[in-house]
C-alpha cells in the first residue's frame, strides 16, 4: 500500500466522520458550537490530507 493511497483513505475516512457529526449535530443536538466547531476541525484536517495527497509526487518504482 503507497502512502498516497493511505492518505486518500485517511482523507475519505475524514470526510466521512465530519459529515456524520455534522449531520448529527444539526438534527440532534440543536446547533451546539462545540460540536459544530468539532465538525468544522475535521472538515478542515479532511482538506489538509487531501491538498498533501494531491500534492505528493508520484513514487518511483
Amino acid at each position: 500500500m503507497s502512502a498516497l493511497l493511505l492518505l486518500l483513505l485517511l482523507d475519505f475516512a475524514l470526510v466521512a466522520a465530519a459529515a456524520v457529526l455534522l449531520l448529527v449535530v444539526i438534527i440532534r443536538r440543536g446547533r451546539s458550537p462545540q460540536y459544530l466547531l468539532l465538525a468544522a476541525l475535521l472538515i478542515a484536517l479532511a482538506l489538509g490530507v487531501w491538498y498533501t495527497a494531491i500534492r505528493t509526487p508520484p513514487a518511483l518504482p
